[in-house]
């Protein structure tokens, strides 16, 4: 395993993830599920490569990212909840 293989992993995904325009795909009426599977079949290569470089350090890395990310949606909702009922009064 490289050093901060989970480093270069988010570099690379936060770059491509942006040059691939998710904002612009759900304009087009694209689903959550249907940006991401798009995402993944024009990366799939890069997606193997990155997955055999990992262990089980940069996983339980990734993991904790994931419960980030989770966190950040549920704020995220609760925002908008408090949006939707700024706006009913």
């Amino acid at each position: 395993m490289k050093n901060n293989i989970s480093n270069l992993w988010f570099e690379w995904f936060y770059k491509n993830w942006k040059n691939f325009n998710p904002g612009n795909l759900i304009e087009n009426n694209l689903t959550p599920s249907q940006i991401a599977e798009n995402f993944i079949n024009e990366n799939h290569n890069q997606l193997l490569e990155f997955a055999s470089k990992f262990d089980d350090i940069n996983n339980d890395a990734l993991v904790e990212f994931m419960k980030l990310s989770e966190s950040e949606l549920l704020v995220l909702k609760y925002f908008l909840k408090l949006i939707k009922l700024n706006n009913s009064k």
